[in-house]
């Protein structure tokens, strides 16, 4: 980390949660929860329409296994309306970070961190540019403007693994606890991740800090590019999609591919591809976001999570063709869909 970032401050943090979908309302309602005796100052959320419009009238509703609480949190669609922040998490789908460069540099603190939770390749995650440097891959960062606006030394990798939903405006719905696994790659300085991890723990949260980040992160990537692709492609859940030969064959070449990739990022994955494509298989029928949101017509994180992934392949020169087989249906499909 460049010595010209200063550390986090002392004493309780002020937090902003830019999309309280989901998962950030589900992060928010924790930090709300906790409060100055975990660390936290002030909670604000960023979300718009009618989600942001029930959140000012009636508060965050919260429903987990424990019941229903409503939390009190400043609630904005404008990020310049709040004073700068300590920390910034971000829980928007991939294609919704970059327009909001400027806007995200302008909320964080001089000393500030940024807490990305994304699916798939994240913006600060670097990739060798071919002239002896390194830059985000330009599908999750057109142009390089999170690279250079907010910079990757503010950036704390974090993959959230848990189940969530917004059945109503308002409304957050926990019902797979899950747990956070956050971290930087080796070589980086950890101070604040230590910091963050032990504030998101204090709010209630489990946490994981795998080391190298990269294991964590490939291990959830090579999941999400096999049964997020063929799922979506099928129109099938992941255990009735793995039921058929070819699909289920499918599904190990591409874990294959970005296992390859793995390899060549020193990440180790912490589950054979052959072993999670039998614990799918045996599981319930869970649909993966790619497909519910091509169920519902919303745009598919397809950049983020298979178009990034084959630039990191490119930077090795490894061949991925499975991958970039589905990759070009996906976005086929996303483009005629767009045509209406």
């Amino acid at each position: 980390m460049p010595a010209s970032l200063p550390p986090l401050p002392e004493g309780p943090l002020s937090v902003c949660v830019v999309g309280a979908g989901a998962i950030g309302g589900t992060l928010a309602a924790h930090l709300a929860a906790a409060g100055p005796e975990a660390g936290i100052a002030t909670v604000s959320v960023v979300a718009r329409g009618a989600h942001l419009q029930a959140i000012r009238e009636k508060g965050l509703r919260f429903r987990s296994a424990q019941g229903e609480q409503i939390y009190r949190v400043v609630a904005t669609d404008d990020p310049a309306s709040l004073p700068p922040q300590d920390l910034v998490i971000t829980a928007l789908k991939g294609h919704q970070v970059p327009p909001m460069a400027d806007a995200l540099a302008a909320l964080l603190a001089p000393h500030g961190r940024i807490l990305p939770v994304v699916n798939g390749v994240p913006w600060w995650y670097p990739i060798t540019d071919g002239a002896g440097g390194q830059k985000g891959a330009e599908e999750v960062d057109p142009g390089g403007q999170l690279w250079q606006k907010i910079g990757p030394a503010r950036a704390i990798g974090c993959i959230a693994v848990m189940g969530a939903s917004v059945p109503e405006p308002g409304l957050i719905d926990l019902g797979v606890p899950g747990f956070l696994d956050i971290g930087r790659l080796p070589g980086e300085d950890r101070a604040d991740v230590t910091r963050v991890a032990a504030l998101l723990s204090a709010a209630g949260l489990r946490i994981r800090q795998t080391q190298p980040f990269q294991n964590a992160l490939f291990s959830k990537l090579y999941a999400n590019c096999g049964f997020n692709s063929v799922c979506a492609l099928s129109r099938a859940p992941m255990n009735r999609m793995l039921e058929d030969p070819a699909l289920s064959e499918l599904t190990f070449g591409i874990m294959q591919d970005v296992a390859a990739i793995a390899r060549a990022e020193q990440a180790e994955l912490l589950e054979d591809p052959a072993e999670r494509i039998s614990r799918a298989r045996e599981g319930a029928a869970f649909k993966p976001s790619t497909l519910q949101d091509l169920e519902k017509g919303r745009p598919m994180e397809i950049e983020p999570i298979f178009g990034a992934t084959l630039s990191v392949a490119r930077s090795h020169g490894i061949e991925t063709p499975n991958l970039a087989l589905v990759t070009a249906m996906l976005r086929s499909i996303d483009r005629e869909t767009r045509k209406g």
